[in-house]
């Protein structure tokens, strides 16, 4: 130890810190990339969402639709494009979790996530860095 830094723990520390960046990093690179498609039961029409649930195309696959009725039509969309945003919640639930330990990514991207099953924040931290807190304490 040196003037009172362990050096050895700086460096654990910074490379234990550009290791989670890069992993956010690449993170925030897939969630860009993230879109899903859903088709209805009866293959009328196909909708195309992306990040946030956005979307981004529209199909009408037959003719189909020419004999619904406006509510009929209104309800299929709906129901689709539903179908289209819980399947791409599920594949940025997948590219997060990763990132959560010991949390639900499903449960927090559909917002059923139960806030008191995280516990305290300090048990998610690193090793050397709970050690530093329980020195200082």
């Amino acid at each position: 130890m040196t003037g009172g830094v362990d050096r050895t723990r700086v460096e654990m520390l910074r490379q234990e810190y550009e290791r989670q960046v890069a992993r956010i990093q690449e993170m925030k690179s897939r969630m860009s990339e993230i879109s899903a498609t859903a088709v209805s039961p009866r293959r009328e029409l196909s909708i195309t969402v992306g990040r946030g649930g956005v979307v981004t195309d529209v199909k009408f696959l037959t003719s189909g639709y020419r004999q619904m009725t406006k509510s009929e039509i209104s309800e299929l969309v709906q129901r689709t494009l539903n179908e289209a945003r819980e399947k791409m919640n599920n594949q940025a639930a997948e590219v997060m979790q990763p990132l959560m330990p010991g949390v639900d990514a499903k449960a927090m991207m559909s917002g059923n996530m139960d806030v008191s099953a995280l516990g305290s924040v300090a048990d998610r931290l690193p090793e050397i860095v709970r050690e530093r807190l329980d020195r200082q304490a």
